[in-house]
């Protein structure tokens, strides 16, 4: 069954983050309540975005996913703030382009959970629209994200605690290598999929501005949530259909709810369902979610001003997002073969070298420690690699489909050594491999 098909077919919610998606639903709507109580209703509104944050929690301690909550609302306290520097149309893409480039890089390097880097330059988008009272604003959505980080500290803490035991892999020798390699230009290829990210944030911000689009932020919003889980060609097309039909049934949602216009205590209540939805769809139904997204967005525009006609409205919405799905499937095709096949390669000598390598004598629980995470670090980096390449188009996924069998041998190698009891030594095929893979010739960089 096609992955878009099948994407569609799961409709059970999320329940294991039933406890998160309630805690950022409750965060939107106290915001909004507070701003419509105090009569800054424009200032919860946008405040409410903060709430976000507790999208970014992780699964572990209470000190571990408070300190992820509480980063995440920093984040988008500062994505916020980044778009206020935006003066006019143009200077709005430039700051978005710059600001993804900035966030699709950090995420990528730290792999934070769904929904990634989307929503960091959703918030900066929300900024370069931003009425005069910015500074307000920002410091509201900062402490709503303070807000869920404590409350998601609470929460965690009247949980059953952790029991987990970190493995090798999770080192702090296995943070530094993957740090040391992610900032490499040349070794990993993180900073140009940050590149090819932010390539396409200018692409459907320049064209949403040439044609005259009313919103132009809403298409670079667009791009960055098809690229936001992966900017290769497969992932982008597949993510592109999603938004695209979620957005148009979202549509359909919302042209209901803004008939209505809800204001204060009633907005307040259907942004935390919206929200709640969100987070229990995100990560397993993407077209789904949008159902949610579209409307949250709409609203937003609806009540943080006068009352505007549903129907140009809806219109604008779908034909921006139109535009930046399209932006974010062209620039996807943006690689070429020798690139992927010089990282993938690498990627895996890197893996074999250090399980081909053999220790002089019984090492001393720090060296096993040091060695551990050199190679922690090369199965992350191959990994990464791996799967990246293996979303691409066709011809890359041709040219790489034999590094691709040696790196599930080599994976497989390299986990049963990281959770072994004994020593890290390699098998002599292995060692083998180590010594053969750079014979292997480089495919022409011509596209496909």
């Amino acid at each position: 069954m096609p992955a878009f098909t099948s994407g569609l077919l799961v409709l059970a919610p999320n329940l294991t983050r039933l406890r998160v998606a309630l805690t950022a639903a409750l965060c939107a709507g106290l915001a909004v309540t507070i701003g419509a109580a105090t009569g800054h209703a424009n200032t919860g509104l946008i405040a409410s975005t903060g709430s976000l944050a507790a999208l970014y929690a992780t699964d572990g301690t209470a000190r571990r996913e408070a300190v992820g909550v509480a980063t995440a609302a920093a984040a988008l306290s500062v994505s916020l703030a980044a778009g206020t520097l935006a003066t006019g149309p143009w200077s709005a893409v430039a700051v978005t382009t710059a600001w993804t480039a900035v966030v699709a890089y950090g995420c990528a390097a730290l792999a934070p959970r769904p929904p990634g880097a989307m929503m960091f330059i959703l918030l900066c988008t929300l900024g370069t629209v931003l009425p005069g009272t910015s500074l307000t604003s920002v410091l509201a959505t900062a402490a709503t994200g303070a807000t869920a980080a404590a409350l998601t500290a609470a929460g965690q803490r009247r949980s059953r605690p952790s029991t987990t035991t970190p493995m090798l892999t999770d080192t702090l020798r296995a943070r530094l290598t993957r740090a040391r390699w992610s900032l490499n230009p040349k070794a990993s290829p993180l900073v140009v999929m940050a590149a090819r990210s932010a390539l396409a944030v200018a692409l459907a911000g320049s064209a949403a501005v040439t044609v005259g689009a009313e919103r132009p932020y809403w298409a670079m919003a667009a791009t960055a949530a098809v690229l936001g889980r992966g900017n290769q060609a497969a992932t982008a097309l597949l993510r592109a259909v999603q938004r695209l039909t979620g957005t148009l049934a979202g549509c359909l949602v919302a042209g209901l709810l803004l008939l209505a216009h809800p204001r204060d205590l009633v907005a307040a209540l259907v942004l935390a369902a919206l929200t709640l939805g969100t987070e229990l769809f995100v990560a397993r139904n993407y077209a789904l979610a949008m159902v949610f997204v579209t409307p949250m967005a709409l609203l937003l525009t609806d009540a943080a001003g006068p009352a505007l006609p549903v129907g140009p409205l809806l219109a604008s919405r779908a034909g921006e997002t139109l535009l930046g799905c399209a932006a974010a499937v062209a620039v996807s095709q943006v690689v070429t073969r020798r690139w992927a096949v010089r990282h993938h390669r690498r990627a895996l000598q890197a893996v074999l070298r250090f399980t081909a390598q053999e220790p002089s004598g019984a090492p001393s629980p720090r060296e096993a420690q040091e060695r551990a995470g050199r190679l922690a670090g090369a199965v992350h980096r191959l990994e990464t690699v791996a799967t990246r390449t293996a979303a691409e188009r066709r011809g890359i996924r041709a040219a790489t489909e034999e590094l691709r069998i040696l790196s599930d041998r080599a994976l497989a190698q390299a986990r049963t050594l990281l959770n072994g009891p004994g020593p890290l030594q390699g098998d002599a095929s292995t060692r083998q491999d180590a010594l053969s893979l750079p014979a292997c010739s480089e495919p022409e960089s011509r596209p496909v």
